[in-house]
């Protein structure tokens, strides 16, 4: 019987920990990582079935291979880094996507979703996979979010490949 308790003790005590290095992970990225704002676009920011989420479009979710200065060929699947530019007002802009880290930029890991090769210069356009395309809306902002069309300006807090949406403010 005690040796019941001694297990499961050592296994809550397990659970507890491994509990407080995740909250303290999350916590550290949080106090670490550095921000910068995009420019975005909501696409439907009402889902029903998904609760009050903004529906998030960037302009690089959709691009074509000259946007692309990656050492090989795009390929779906791929993981990619969207490099960013500071803009004017503060804001970084889209630059290019390449296959390589950048060392002195600030970039977004992403993921090719599709290639698609139907246009009409030629050109092939490649879309991307991020995780930035949703974020929760309180329902008691939801009436100042809820506009087709809506352009916001989104705070990203960034560490190493690690980008998440912290914020969103309506441009008027």
């Amino acid at each position: 019987m005690m040796k019941n308790k001694k297990k499961l003790f050592f296994l809550s005590l397990v659970q507890f920990i491994l509990l407080l290095s995740l909250l303290g992970s999350i916590m550290y990225f949080k106090q670490t990582a550095k921000p910068f704002k995009i420019e975005s676009m909501s696409i439907d920011p009402v889902e029903p079935l998904f609760g009050h989420y903004a529906q998030l479009s960037y302009e690089f979710d959709h691009i074509t291979d000259k946007a692309w200065k990656g050492k090989s060929r795009p390929k779906e699947n791929q993981t990619v880094f969207i490099v960013l530019k500071k803009g004017s007002n503060e804001l970084y802009k889209f630059d290019y996507a390449t296959d390589t880290r950048p060392k002195h930029s600030k970039y977004i890991k992403a993921e090719i979703r599709y290639i698609y090769n139907y246009k009409e210069d030629g050109s092939v356009e490649l879309v991307i996979k991020h995780n930035l395309e949703q974020f929760y809306i309180p329902e008691k902002q939801m009436d100042k979010f809820n506009q087709p069309n809506q352009h916001y300006i989104v705070t990203l807090l960034q560490k190493n490949d690690r980008t998440i949406v912290k914020s969103l403010k309506t441009l008027k």
